[in-house]
């Protein structure tokens, strides 16, 4: 069915292609090493110290910042990736502790396309930094000097951000005022992303459709066209801008968001609530609720690994 279709959307979620490189020779100090790539393609102006203006310090429980000089473990190495684009770093090095004798393996795990290894995947990552930190492609590279180097490419060009930001500020200030309730603004920005966003159907049916941008928020906020990315990616920077604790939950058929309200974590799903079919599904059925209630809806599609999303297990 044509709703079923939209609503996977497993086309297009983080679909990626692994690939290996091997050849290319760098220098680190006085010697040159050869390097073996490990790219992993997402489809979906920093120092290498200094955080950017969309920097998250929101200390979720499946990453964590890594700023260390060295890396002693696979969590290390795991977080330090997590840094790497949550500080909206393109390129920085570090060193591989000697003791950590294992991180060829957990290198190649973690660029795995295996489908067991789907939650250890670099796209994960992107679930927790800000969209326009996320990343369209990702390089890791190792040699024999034990150093280890990450070359991020962004999701978002500069020139994106800013006609993306222009829409946020102008919608925000004419549609949110001060004094509603937090919860009164999502739904007011979840509204206006629905009527005037439609399903790109045709990336949907051909994933290289490159008709619009609509995997991500320039899609959603500027073509008018999205996937469940490009809906889910404008929410998250609009919950940003309103200051609204966020992240996006994705399995290997859907991403949606996850917002922190009241003390509690709570689905929001536009995708889902975008009424564009005759399935009894209205605007209002995937707005900010419980995963007892998510779970209660049975629809196949929003199963997800609580291991990672534990805030909301």
């Amino acid at each position: 069915m044509e709703e079923n279709d939209k609503k996977g959307g497993k086309l297009i979620i983080v679909a990626g292609i692994l690939a290996i490189i091997i050849v290319t020779v760098f220098a680190f100090g006085e010697k040159s090493v050869v390097y073996k790539y490990y790219e992993y393609n997402i489809e979906k102006k920093y120092s290498n110290t200094e955080e950017s203006n969309y920097y998250l310090d929101d200390h979720f429980n499946y990453v964590d910042n890594y700023k260390g000089m060295g890396i002693k473990n696979k969590d290390d190495l795991i977080n330090f990736i997590y840094f790497s684009l949550n500080a909206g770093i393109e390129h920085t090095e570090r060193y591989i502790d000697k003791d950590y004798v294992n991180y060829l393996d957990d290198i190649k795990y973690l660029t795995s396309n295996n489908g067991d290894n789907f939650k250890k995947r670099l796209s994960i990552l992107n679930n927790f930094v800000h969209p326009y930190n996320s990343s369209d492609n990702i390089k890791l590279s190792y040699g024999s000097e034990y150093t280890f180097g990450i070359t991020i490419k962004r999701a978002y060009t500069n020139k994106e951000i800013d006609e993306i930001n222009k829409i946020v500020d102008e919608v925000i200030k004419e549609k949110i005022s001060n004094d509603m309730p937090i919860r009164e603004k999502i739904r007011v920005i979840h509204d206006y992303i629905i009527d005037n966003t439609e399903y790109d159907k045709l990336k949907n049916d051909n994933i290289n459709d490159t008709t619009y941008k609509s995997q991500t928020a320039y899609g959603t906020l500027i073509d008018g066209y999205a996937t469940c990315n490009g809906y889910s990616d404008a929410m998250a920077i609009f919950l940003n801008k309103l200051n609204v604790i966020n992240y996006k939950i994705s399995n290997e058929e859907h991403i949606w968001n996850l917002v922190y309200l009241d003390g509690k974590w709570y689905h929001l799903d536009l995708t889902w609530d975008d009424p564009i079919s005759d399935q009894n599904i209205n605007r209002d059925t995937y707005f900010l609720i419980s995963t007892s209630d998510l779970e209660k809806l049975n629809d196949g599609t929003h199963v997800f690994d609580k291991k990672i999303y534990s805030e909301v297990a």
